[in-house]
């Protein structure tokens, strides 16, 4: 686990602290931000026994996705039937209040009932709170170090966000991930 959020606190660190960019600098890091994509494809092949079904995106591109047994409505889906994934994933980070430190992820998963038309929803949201260590302005980075420990050099996209922040503040991270999934009868 201690890999992944350092993995994530870099990720989402290089990514919030580049995404504050504005012509007048504020005096605190305050950060939203949100990106969402949707595929459609088309369903060519479905192989039920084995749970395979093949699909091909506009662009034409095809794909096999295996689909696990929690997708229980999978023999409604027919050759045809168009398929939309949208993924959504949305970041904000902000100053801690003081003393506070958060550190966790709370997750959502749904799938349509027995009969409807398939669909399947997932959602993640990561919170932790991390302690700047240090600033190096020269190879714009900060040196942050979470809750559990675990210390991450970060790159920042863009250096003026570093005049916002200074060594010993905390700041509070959260990012969100979706995937929603619905099939959908081509008529």
């Amino acid at each position: 686990m201690q890999s992944y959020k350092g993995l994530l606190l870099a990720l989402v660190v290089a990514v919030s602290l580049g995404a504050c960019a504005e012509t007048t600098p504020k005096k605190e890091l305050n950060v939203e931000r949100a990106n969402v994509v949707s595929v459609t494809a088309t369903v060519e092949k479905i192989d039920l026994k084995k749970r395979i079904v093949t699909i091909r995106g506009s662009e034409g591109t095809v794909r096999t996705l295996h689909v696990g047994e929690e997708a229980v409505n999978l023999p409604q889906v027919r050759v045809g039937d168009k398929v939309t994934l949208d993924y959504i994933e949305s970041l904000a980070v902000r100053m801690a209040k003081p003393g506070e430190v958060k550190d966790e992820v709370k997750g959502l998963v749904g799938r349509a009932k027995p009969g409807e038309k398939p669909g399947y929803i997932e959602e993640t949201e990561t919170t932790i709170t991390a302690t700047i260590l240090d600033i190096d302005k020269v190879k714009e980075t900060a040196t942050l170090k979470a809750p559990d420990g675990e210390v991450v050099v970060v790159k920042v996209q863009d250096p003026a966000n570093l005049d916002k922040v200074k060594v010993g503040d905390t700041i509070v991270i959260t990012y969100t991930e979706a995937l929603a999934i619905a099939v959908r009868t081509v008529k």
